[in-house]
């Protein structure tokens, strides 16, 4: 069994808990729409709807399930490099992610090729979402690739920890 102490959930949401895209707040204006992101899923055919600057997609999924996954206009530069966040949240709940669930979700950072899970930890609440990185000027097949893996995966993970379809 694993110690729920402070210390061990410090430890975790330490490594687990770098900046989340979902987690952008202000003004829904201050992010101007990307229109490459636009271009891009009109080509790959992806209907969506604008959530505050970024881009809302609903999939329908087998077993009568679905997921909703954002795919945000704001980017990010490192150097030549400028990438956007494709997330999809999975899990809400009140007070700290405990600490036998950030260790699993560790463990399955490890087996993940693209993207990762991550925590948003707020005051008396958290966000469990799976984000992975895409070039901002990704190109259509690309893009629809990246959304795929993160529909899936945090699909898998929200049936596994709450057997539920909320997101």
């Amino acid at each position: 069994m694993i110690a729920r102490s402070g210390l061990a959930l410090a430890a975790c949401m330490l490594i687990i808990a770098p900046r989340l895209a979902v987690a952008q707040v202000g003004d829904a204006a201050a992010t101007p729409v990307d229109a490459r992101v636009e271009a891009a899923l009109k080509e790959s055919k992806l209907a969506y709807a604008m959530d505050g600057g970024d881009f809302r997609l609903k999939y329908d999924l087998d077993e009568g399930r679905s997921q909703l996954v954002w795919v945000a206009s704001g980017t990010r530069k490192l150097d030549q490099l400028e990438i956007r966040d494709v997330w999809s949240v999975v899990y809400r709940s009140k007070g700290e992610v405990p600490a036998d669930m950030a260790i699993h979700l560790l463990k399955e950072n490890a087996r993940m090729i693209l993207g990762a899970w991550q925590v948003n930890q707020g005051k008396d609440e958290y966000l469990i979402v799976f984000s992975a990185p895409v070039e901002a000027a990704a190109d259509a097949a690309t893009l629809a690739e990246v959304i795929e893996v993160v529909t899936l995966s945090a699909d898998r993970i929200e049936k596994e920890l709450t057997g539920k379809d909320e997101y």
